[in-house]
C-alpha cells in the first residue's frame, strides 16, 4: 500500500512538474520576450538614398536659364543622363523656354535662314520660296502687320515637327528635326473613343480660323479676332483654347478635346502645319 501510494505521488509529481514546465516556456517566456522587445531600442528605418539627379539639377539650373547653346548641350545632357529623376519635368520646361528663344535665331537653329526683302516680296511669296509658311515667318519676327519693306530682314524658320500626344502623362511635346523642342501642358483633354487606347499614327489635317461661321486667311483684317483650332486625323482630334467667358460672365463648359492656353495654343498653331505627324499614345 505504501508504495501504491508513493508511486502515485510520483506520478502526480512529474505530471504536475511537466505542465509547470510547459506554462513557463509558453506564458512566461513568451511574457519575458514580450517585455525585452518593448525595452530593446528600435530598429531605425533606412533612409532612402537620395535620387542623383536631384543634386545634378541643383548645380545647374541657375546655369541654364540663359538662351544659350551651352544651356541647351547641358539641359541635353542631364536629360539623358538622369532620365528618370523627379526633376525631369523643371529640366524640360527649362529646355523648352531656351529651344524656343533659339529657335528665331538663324546661327542656332537648324533650317532657319535670313531673307532680305526685294521689291515684290510678300510673305506668301517668300515663304513658297523657302518651304516656309507665311504666318510662321510673321510669329517668328514679331511683325506689327504683313506689310514688308524693301532691304527689311527676315527670319524665315523651316521646322520639321512632329507631335507626341501622351494620354497617361495628359502631355503635348513638339519634336524638331529629330529631337525634343517643347513640352505643352493642357488645361484639359478629352479624347475621342477611337483615340484612347493603343498607339495611333495620325496627322494635323487642317489649322482653321473662324470668324462666326466664316472662314478667315491669314493676312485678312478679320484674321486677329478669329477663332482658331488645329485638326488631327484619324480621330477627329481638335486642339484649341479655353472658351471665352459667357455675355453673363459665366464660364462656360469645358469643350473636348485637347485645350491648351492662349498663348501654348499661339505658339503650336504656327509650328505645326497640315501634314505634320501626330503619334498619339
Amino acid at each position: 500500500m505504501f508504495f501504491k501510494s508513493l508511486t502515485i505521488l510520483v506520478l502526480v509529481a512529474a505530471i504536475l512538474g511537466g505542465s509547470a514546465y510547459f506554462i513557463n516556456q509558453l506564458y512566461y517566456k513568451e511574457q519575458k520576450l514580450e517585455i525585452e522587445e518593448a525595452l530593446a531600442t528600435p530598429t531605425p528605418t533606412p533612409e532612402p538614398t537620395p535620387d542623383p539627379g536631384i543634386a545634378a539639377w541643383e548645380a545647374i539650373k541657375d546655369k541654364v536659364a540663359a538662351p544659350t547653346v551651352e544651356s541647351r548641350d547641358a539641359l541635353a545632357v542631364f536629360l539623358s543622363l538622369h532620365p528618370e529623376a523627379p526633376t525631369v519635368p523643371e529640366a524640360r520646361q527649362a529646355l523648352g523656354r531656351v529651344n524656343l528663344a533659339l529657335f528665331r535665331n538663324p546661327e542656332t537653329s537648324p533650317g532657319t535662314t535670313v531673307h532680305t526683302v526685294k521689291k515684290g516680296d510678300s510673305l506668301a511669296r517668300i515663304a513658297s520660296q523657302l518651304k516656309s509658311n507665311a504666318e510662321l515667318i510673321f510669329w517668328a519676327n514679331e511683325l506689327p502687320n504683313i506689310n514688308l519693306q524693301i532691304g527689311q530682314t527676315l527670319i524665315v524658320p523651316s521646322p520639321d515637327t512632329v507631335l507626341i500626344i501622351n494620354r497617361s502623362k495628359s502631355l503635348v511635346t513638339l519634336m524638331n528635326q529629330g529631337t525634343f523642342f517643347k513640352d505643352y501642358t493642357p488645361v484639359a483633354i478629352e479624347l475621342p473613343a477611337a483615340v484612347s487606347t493603343g498607339e495611333i499614327d495620325a496627322r494635323v489635317t487642317d489649322r482653321i480660323a473662324l470668324k462666326g461661321d466664316l472662314r478667315v486667311a491669314f493676312g485678312h483684317k478679320d484674321y486677329p479676332s478669329t477663332e482658331r483650332t488645329i485638326l488631327i486625323n484619324p480621330g477627329s482630334v481638335v486642339f484649341r483654347t479655353p472658351p471665352a467667358l459667357a455675355e453673363d460672365g459665366s464660364t462656360p463648359a469645358i469643350p473636348p478635346g485637347i485645350i491648351l492656353s492662349p498663348q501654348d495654343f499661339a505658339e503650336l498653331y504656327v509650328l505645326v502645319k497640315s501634314g505634320t505627324p501626330v503619334l498619339i499614345k
